[in-house]
């Protein structure tokens, strides 16, 4: 979740408080508008708000773009215009604000995408300027169709292979991908796919390469749980029925009343029943002492294990309680005991690192071919390639259902499940803009996409129904 996401109740308030449509404005100024992009920048960042005016309304997005990538799309809800000025306006977001000298291709305005700036000017550009506007910039112009080619073998373990040597239809696998360049996903920058152990898909869109760092968001906390199974495996936490205070004794003096019954399966299925208000609750923070200290400051309120709640801080408790149970920070034991036996080697986890202590909730990133190799691990039931990295019955634990969350089937040890489209079901790993891993057992099935869907509706499911339209009629039942 980006650190400058607005809180639920700021959200509302400016969709309430945003006009629901604008005045019919004049073709002139709908063509000056929309047969150009408009850029701005802010120091390393650029600002893309590419308009679209269609059945007498206006559309479009912004897109944030760094290094030549999209960061993020931000759809545009509706634009509104008096005499020279504009007011462009979006989803979950505050509005662009500006005046227009169209004749002259510029907008002077300002628009706080980043708290900390409020100019930022705008110059009309030609779209092909700015190729990471575009999923696949020559398919989603019409200039050329999109054809399936290899994913690159490299020297990171994948076994390659062709949609049609795994029972996949390779006709099915152009219709998903076209579909995402249509943006029926929203943004999606990336789309693996794994069967029967072959990575037989790897786009990239907007911008992206496959030797990138992507951000995984709250993916980062399935992660955690596949290295607290680790741990147990070892024998460094006795299991999941510990209570939470026995992890953490040099801080039990600090725990508010009722903490002697949260356990850590309470931390893991995110039902520990603490008082967190609901912008608290949904707030992204770096794991530190500090937060550590702040989560068991707070009250039990709720019997811990009945109620489903999904709080990002809570999982800053894991940083502490994996260093005093192995020993070492958890990126390091990630490195030593999951990373390497998996041959990921590329990864960053420092971003909001705190005395050593990397941000549980969030902060890791990972290249989309190591994100398919967690996929698979999951998928083989804690192996990769034949090696046990974390224990078949951890994987089956973690994943089964525990809870019932509102926006899906149900929620394991921070894992989720969907129940469809495969009688098995999906379990997934679902961050903030569309970073998705999904493991399709009845399938023997990976799906891995990144996105920059942070703003949009898209951000939640968009690529499963997508892909039960266009992909899952072209695979053939598993062997």
């Amino acid at each position: 979740m980006l650190k400058n996401t607005l809180s639920g109740s700021l959200v509302i308030a400016f969709l309430l408080l945003a006009p629901a449509c604008s005045s019919q404005p004049d073709p002139a100024t709908v063509q000056a508008l929309t047969e150009g992009a408009w850029h701005g920048s802010v120091g390393s960042e650029d600002y893309l708000y590419d308009l679209t005016y269609q059945d007498g309304a206006f559309g479009g997005h912004v897109h944030r773009v760094l290094d030549g990538r999209q960061i993020v799309e931000i759809p545009v809800r509706d634009v509104s215009i008096s005499g020279s000025s504009i007011e462009i306006i979006l989803t979950a977001l505050p509005p662009y604000q500006g005046v227009m000298d169209l004749s002259g291709g510029r907008i002077e305005g300002g628009h706080p995408i980043a708290p900390a700036y409020s100019d930022l000017d705008l110059t009309r550009v030609r779209r092909e300027e700015w190729p990471a506007i575009y999923a696949l910039p020559g398919f989603a112009t019409g200039e050329a169709e999109y054809v399936w080619s290899p994913p690159d073998q490299g020297d990171d373990g994948w076994v390659i292979g062709a949609p049609e040597d795994v029972g996949i239809e390779t006709a099915a696998v152009e219709r998903l991908v076209g579909a995402i360049s249509a943006g029926e996903a929203g943004a999606l920058h990336s789309l693996l796919l794994v069967r029967d152990g072959k990575l037989v898909v790897e786009e990239y869109f907007h911008g992206w390469r496959a030797d990138e760092l992507h951000r995984l968001a709250s993916v980062t906390k399935s992660v955690d749980s596949l290295l607290v199974g680790i741990a147990i495996d070892h024998g460094e936490i006795a299991g999941v029925d510990v209570p939470i205070l026995e992890l953490l004794p040099d801080r039990a003096a600090n725990a508010d009343s009722g903490w002697e019954a949260v356990r850590l399966e309470h931390l893991l299925t995110m039902s520990m029943g603490l008082d967190w208000s609901e912008q608290e609750a949904y707030q992204f923070t770096p794991t530190g002492e500090d937060r550590i200290a702040d989560v068991l400051a707070r009250n039990v309120v709720a019997e811990p294990g009945t109620e489903w709640r999904y709080v990002s801080r809570n999982t800053n408790l894991l940083s502490d309680i994996l260093l005093q149970a192995t020993g070492m920070h958890a990126d390091v034991f990630a490195a030593e005991r999951l990373f390497a036996p998996l041959g990921i080697t590329t990864w960053d986890w420092e971003e909001n690192k705190y005395e050593g202590h990397p941000g549980m909730s969030g902060t890791l990133m990972m290249r989309p071919r190591d994100m398919a190799k967690l996929g698979q691990l999951v998928l083989d039931e804690g192996s990769w390639q034949g090696q046990v990295v974390v224990s078949p019955e951890w994987i089956r634990e973690s994943t089964r259902f525990h809870m019932k969350p509102p926006a899906a089937d149900g929620y394991g040890y921070l894992w989720w499940r969907f129940d469809e489209p495969a009688p098995g079901g999906v379990v997934y790993a679902n961050g903030m803009g569309s970073q998705f891993i999904a493991v399709v057992p009845d399938f023997n099935l990976v799906l891995v996409t990144t996105g920059g869907n942070d703003y949009a509706d898209a951000m939640h499911a968009a690529i499963f129904p997508l892909a039960q339209r266009t992909l899952l009629p072209g695979i053939a039942e598993s062997r």
